[in-house]
């Protein structure tokens, strides 16, 4: 074989080679995505929408994979340590300052179109970031009400919702008191929010998670209260039996069935509703108070990993889901208040009571700290209430050790 041939074998295989790189039909540019699951409909949404992405991109494949929330993080830890992670992970966001810490996010500010910061609720956004960086968008955000069973409370002989935790306490019992294993309200005990579920309690009482001092607040006089509002409704039995066993889950599906009269949730559970609680008239209003204002704010994240060899790739595809359109779609789907600035405005939002009572309530929401090792703060709290709840132990005793393992934790990362 001559020189001719060698040289234009040469060129050849050269041209493949770019042909690789560039993205064309030879060699896609894939980009994993993993979701987790708020309901049956989030796994097929996120597919469909990936399949849009990719008719519209021939030059890039997004793959998506979805988990439950219970399997989230730590699949997301093991993946990273095995150096299998995905380009891009839905996590809740008081994980992700623990993550950047660790490296193992990158930061998208330098990758986002120009412009594409501002179409955001600057609240939301803005717990993206950390120092100098941000970390993720806003893939879901929510306050949190009180979800209440009209038939229920018209039987029991209640006129209005309860404004306040006294009331509140009275409620459950004339709604427990009609039999029927019908239950008064609803504690959580159990997986994940169990913690948010008291901060509802912790923040009306005029709590904080942080004292003045930059140490925890666990162990608060207003803390004690507020665990011991929630004590005496499990002593006098006007909860679901079980409070330590009993996730978000389980109070939403006992609700749901009718079975229960209060419970504290937020905006998605509308969806739930929508479909396994189509009997249940019900309304929605505002936390009970007892001496503050106040709501859990809560936001989750989607973010490229620091491992990801398509980062600008990953950005367009984070950049498609979050246009208006698509927002739209996933706020109606799942029942998320809005994050983009655009969403805001919809009547679905602003006319649909509710829904508007969770927009409403966005200037008291308080949102958890986003400390790098805030998850282990929360277990050591969750530990303590249950074994709280569980009558172990007092609220006092309880949370002083919480608060102990909290203020050891901020210690070590000093």
């Amino acid at each position: 074989m001559g020189k001719k041939f060698w040289a234009a074998l040469i060129v050849s295989t050269a041209t493949a080679t770019a042909l690789l790189h560039s993205g064309s039909a030879w060699a896609k540019d894939t980009v994993r995505v993993r979701v987790a699951e708020y309901s049956a409909k989030t796994g097929p949404f996120f597919q469909d929408l990936a399949a849009k992405f990719n008719a519209a991109n021939p030059e890039i494949e997004v793959k998506v994979e979805h988990l439950p929330w219970p399997e989230m993080q730590q699949q997301l830890v093991s993946d990273i340590s095995a150096g299998t992670a995905p380009d891009v992970s839905h996590m809740a966001t008081r994980w992700m300052a623990g993550f950047a810490k660790d490296g193992a996010l990158a930061p998208i500010e330098g990758l986002m179109s120009p412009g594409f910061a501002d179409t955001f609720v600057p609240t939301y956004l803005d717990l993206q970031k950390q120092g100098d960086h941000t970390w993720g968008l806003p893939i879901a955000a929510s306050a949190r009400g009180l979800f209440y069973n009209k038939k229920l409370l018209e039987q029991a002989g209640i006129a209005n919702p309860p404004a306040t935790w006294d009331e509140a306490f009275e409620a459950a019992k004339k709604i427990d008191a009609l039999g029927e294993g019908v239950y008064g309200i609803g504690v959580q005990g159990r997986d994940l929010d169990t913690e948010g579920y008291w901060f509802y309690s912790l923040w009306t009482h005029g709590g904080s998670i942080l004292g003045p001092d930059g140490k925890s607040g666990f162990a608060s006089p207003e803390a004690v209260t507020a665990t011991n509002n929630y004590l005496r409704m499990i002593k006098a039995n006007v909860t679901q039996p079980g409070v330590t066993g009993s996730s978000r889950e389980d109070l939403q599906n006992l609700f749901a069935a009718g079975k229960m009269g209060m419970v504290l949730s937020g905006p998605w559970f509308n969806a739930q509703l929508a479909e396994q609680g189509k009997d249940v008239e019900y309304g929605i209003s505002r936390i009970p108070v007892a001496t503050t204002e106040a709501t859990y704010g809560v936001t989750d994240t989607i973010a490229v990993l620091e491992s990801s060899k398509v980062k600008p790739q990953a950005m367009k595809f984070l950049e498609f889901i979050f246009n208006k359109e698509n927002r739209l779609e996933f706020g109606k789907l799942e029942g998320f208040v809005p994050v983009l600035k655009a969403e805001s405005t919809e009547p679905f939002f602003t006319e649909n009571p509710k829904m508007s009572v969770f927009l409403e309530m966005g200037s008291i929401a308080k949102f958890a700290p986003l400390f790098p090792r805030w998850e282990e703060m929360a277990d050591g709290l969750k530990s303590e209430l249950s074994r709280i709840y569980a009558g172990e132990i007092s609220a006092e005793e309880g949370l002083k050790q919480a608060a102990a393992k909290m203020d050891t934790i901020l210690a070590e990362e000093e």
